[in-house]
């Protein structure tokens, strides 16, 4: 551990300044946690490597996706900044899996990734308390608290000394990192970067356990050198949904058109290139040490895994408006520079590709995050904080989550409140960081709408009425928004109980209308709430039958359309968490010596004991804790809980006495 007295010692070294909050990488999780420490009032300082780089996508340029474009319609909700940045910045949208229940509806765009950044770069410049500073931080430092270590300042590569009280930090891939393409491997970060040096051994020193990930990112292309007629045309939908709620009475991309997407396939020449040159695939020759992610392999991980499977998709993306670069998704590769352009070309559409940016593998390191807390603090560095990919996830949106979670909590710490903490039937990012920092991750976490158990709760188009509460409590949402929010949610709950009271007679203009789209006549009346629960129908479909219905916007009609038809899935879930929120609630003791637990087996006593969960519902998602090792846990507070009552009794009668 050094102090900043040990630290100002060296030569060279000198106490440049200070702050409340200082935030440590200033890619997507960074970007988040400096705007909120400081839009909740702390002074903070955000450094970044290089400021050019400030939100970058190294990766695909797009945000949203499958469970992806949920966590950006909560970041909004609770105040963060990403959903309002992508609005403005969006060159195509789709919503995914429309053709499935609102359960799994994503929202998904393809982002302007210059114009993103430059946009996020200005925000972030304009916030007030908050100062942006192109510097690498390598050390931190720390004094001897009471309950241990705790953050008192970081330093610079270049020597500087910043006092802080709380420090985030948001490194993304860059630690340690290594760039692999083929037999080359240096050090490096994404993008042509510098790597970070030097922060890793200093979190070591603190005791913050550390392992090594690998993730990559395939070739970017001319668009001028493809074949774009012979590839498979995917537009944006003619329905734009913003990732902010702000945005809802607002058209998108007005004067503007879509720009295109694009699908390819593999082909069995891309299977033969892969299968002749595999021996110098850095992934199966030992060169790559990281374990990479299970859900985003390289094309010659999946030909390898899949022998079976004919083809794979390749999908073209544009990288934005001012430039020809396109986007391979699908093809991210660690092979030699002549193997990618050799499986390029393979594909249809790019026999004459050009590559502008060659694909590579990046090895980092990261935490394990069951050294933290559910509110993303170190659980043995009092201040400390971490986010992003820095905590073993994979992507900009779960990145951006963490970010906005650890800086409201930084915020909260300094001011003497409790953390904010979303458990997993409130949102996403509940589910997010719970699993992370229970169960760990020994590859690249990715937010999948599998991993949530209450996802018919946790839908994208009802984030706000489950989190803007929280948000404006917590005090990243505006008075005026919150007012703006209330009356959209008077709006929704009066239409829910008029469709409900309005019944619909079986006369022939209605029967007519509902046999013209596919449903059964009325024999008698029914209410406009039970019509709606027949799959073939809809709130728009009905309101020939319904002239009285008041003038809604399409979220709101979304909204009541949803709660309605899914009322009795929706009533079982909340029962569900209901059970789920009475084990959350049974909370247990930090710093607990489940060592000594008798009726606990070694493995549970062992792994309670490192984890230190916060409730007997974190505990019983713990891997190696059973449902017995649960009971006696019960069993053992019951006792705990009787034995502190008998104790309160007997000082109650020597007091008396």
């Amino acid at each position: 551990m050094t102090t900043i007295e040990q630290a100002l010692q060296i030569p060279g070294a000198w106490l440049a300044g200070e702050a409340d909050v200082i935030v440590i990488g200033g890619g997507h999780a960074g970007c988040e946690a400096a705007l909120a420490a400081a839009r909740l009032g702390c002074q903070t300082i955000l450094f970044c490597m290089n400021l050019d780089s400030l939100a970058n996508m190294p990766c695909n340029p797009n945000i949203g996706g499958t469970a992806k474009g949920q966590l950006v319609r909560e970041i909004d909700a609770l105040g963060g900044e990403m959903g309002r940045a992508a609005d403005r910045t969006m060159i195509q949208f789709r919503m995914l899996n429309a053709s499935k229940g609102p359960a799994v509806l994503s929202p998904r765009a393809q982002i302007d990734r210059r114009a993103y950044q430059q946009l996020m770069k200005r925000i972030v410049e304009d916030q007030d308390r908050l100062l942006l500073r192109q510097g690498e931080v390598t050390r931190l430092l720390c004094a001897e608290g009471p309950d241990g270590p705790q953050i008192a300042g970081i330093q610079t590569r270049t020597g500087a000394v910043y006092g802080c009280r709380a420090a985030i930090a948001a490194t993304g891939t860059f630690l340690e990192g290594r760039i692999i393409i083929g037999d080359c491997h240096y050090s490096g970060g994404p993008d042509s970067l510098f790597p970070a040096c030097g922060l890793s051994e200093s979190l070591r020193s603190l005791g913050i356990p550390l392992q090594r990930f690998k993730t990559g990112t395939p070739v970017r292309v001319n668009a001028r050198s493809l074949e774009l007629t012979a590839l498979e045309r995917q537009d944006g939908d003619s329905r734009i949904v913003p990732f902010s709620f702000e945005h809802e009475n607002e058209t998108l991309m007005a004067g503007q058109e879509q720009m295109p997407c694009y699908l390819t396939w593999t082909t069995e020449e891309t299977r033969r290139v892969i299968k002749e040159n595999l021996h110098r695939s850095p992934l199966f020759s030992g060169v790559i040490d990281g374990v990479g992610p299970r859900y985003c392999p390289s094309v010659e991980d999946k030909f390898v895994k899949f022998p079976d499977k004919n083809r794979h998709q390749v999908f073209v993306e544009p990288m934005g408006r001012e430039t020809a670069e396109m986007y391979l998704q699908g093809m991210s590769s660690s092979m030699p520079e002549e193997v990618q352009l050799q499986m390029v070309r393979s594909l249809p559409g790019c026999g004459a590709a050009q590559i502008q940016r060659s694909a590579y593998a990046i090895e980092y390191d990261c935490l394990d995050p069951t050294c933290l807390k559910q509110s993303l603090e170190s659980k043995t560095v009092l201040g400390f904080f971490s986010a992003g990919q820095l905590n073993g996830s994979s992507g900009y949106e779960e990145a951006a989550a963490q970010g906005l979670i650890a800086g409201i909590n930084a915020a909260r710490l300094l001011d003497g409140l409790p953390a904010l903490v979303l458990d997993r039937s409130q949102a996403y990012i509940g589910v997010l960081i719970d699993d992370l920092v229970t169960k760990g991750t020994s590859e690249p976490y990715r937010m999948m709408t599998a991993r949530a158990e209450y996802r018919l709760i946790l839908r994208q188009d009802n984030a706000d009425s489950r989190l803007t509460p929280i948000g404006y409590q917590v005090g990243l949402i505006s008075r005026q928004r919150y007012q703006l929010f209330q009356e959209k949610q008077q709006r929704v709950e009066a239409e829910l109980a008029r469709c409900r009271a309005t019944r619909i007679r079986p006369d022939p203009q209605a029967n007519r209308l509902l046999e013209r789209m596919g449903s059964t006549p009325l024999r008698s009346s029914a209410a406009l709430s039970e019509l709606l629960k027949r799959p073939e129908l809809n709130y728009s479909s009905l309101a020939e039958l319904d002239p009285d219905r008041p003038d809604l916007s399409w979220p709101e009609q979304f909204a009541v359309e949803v709660e309605l038809k899914y009322e009795g899935y929706i009533k079982l879930e909340l029962d569900r968490i209901a059970h789920f929120r009475k084990l959350e609630n049974r909370h247990l003791p930090s710093g607990l010596d489940y060592l000594s637990i008798s009726g606990l087996r070694l493995e549970a006593r062992q792994k309670l004991n490192r984890l230190q969960p916060a409730s007997i519902g974190q505990a019983s998602r713990i891997s190696g804790v059973s449902p017995a090792d649960i009971a006696v846990l019960l069993v053992y507070l019951q006792s705990r809980s009787a034995r502190a009552e008998a104790e309160k009794n007997r000082e109650g009668v020597q007091n008396h006495e």
